[in-house]
């Protein structure tokens, strides 16, 4: 109780004395370091219930949660778009204040967030016809562009009859639609489970991975292997960290 009490004040104090040794991160809370160590080793250990996805920490679930829920708790003081992620909101707020801290090395034009700017270049090198003002996003026929600046606007013209909630695509609707059709067009040959989209059924296959064993995805510099690819990326970080602090330590030995 002593402990708790003691780790609990942290968070009034600003103290945070529970450091991670692969990174330079450190945590007010002992639970916080835990949590924050499965990013580096790819624990996942909370899974959605709903759509199978894994999570590193049970806060990270919770706020998961709100995709299957429609919650957003978070709205915009200027325009009142509201979101499910605090981290959305703030992200989406540099679009009022105009700081565009974000700019492109071969045409110079900048902008509000570093996925539009990597978005953007993926449009030199490739003879792209339509331009989105927004996020520099290259698409070959202008209809396919009105269709992506909907998502800036807010504009939902596609309204769900069942439930009503709204969509910007008809796609879009026709994919939510199976949820309240029952339709599950995609199934697991391992197990005969379906489900109503193929991301659902991708996120499954890779839990038969994980409970049977197998795990195909290898790091080529320690031969450590995974089930998920997601969790060999998180993992190669690992690596260019302590890579990072290898070469710091020769550059003070050399000064």
């Amino acid at each position: 109780m002593k402990e708790l009490l003691r780790d609990h004040r942290y968070t009034h104090t600003g103290e945070k004395p529970y450091s991670c040794t692969l990174c330079t991160k450190s945590f007010s809370l002992q639970s916080g370091l835990r949590a924050h160590l499965r990013t580096h080793t790819g624990e996942r250990p909370h899974t959605c219930e709903q759509c199978g996805n894994s999570f590193s920490s049970k806060s990270s679930l919770s706020v998961h949660r709100r995709v299957h829920t429609g919650e957003k708790a978070f709205s915009c003081d200027t325009c009142g778009k509201s979101f499910s992620v605090s981290a959305n909101l703030r992200r989406h707020q540099l679009v009022h204040s105009g700081l565009r801290a974000f700019s492109c090395d071969v045409c110079g034009r900048s902008f509000t967030q570093a996925g539009h700017l990597k978005a953007h270049c993926a449009v030199h090198g490739v003879d792209w016809a339509f331009i989105c003002n927004a996020c520099g996003k290259g698409f070959r026929q202008r209809s396919t562009l009105l269709l992506h600046e909907q998502r800036h606007t807010g504009i939902k013209p596609y309204s769900c009859s069942e439930c009503g909630k709204m969509f910007s695509s008809s796609t879009s609707l026709k994919r939510h639609q199976l949820v309240h059709s029952g339709q599950k067009a995609h199934t697991c040959d391992e197990c005969g489970k379906s489900f109503t989209s193929g991301h659902g059924l991708k996120t499954h296959l890779q839990l038969h991975r994980t409970h049977s064993g197998e795990k195909p995805f290898v790091c080529e510099v320690c031969g450590k292997s995974f089930s998920v690819s997601q969790n060999l990326v998180r993992h190669k970080r690992i690596h260019s960290v302590i890579c990072d602090r290898r070469v710091g330590a020769k550059v003070k030995e050399k000064g």
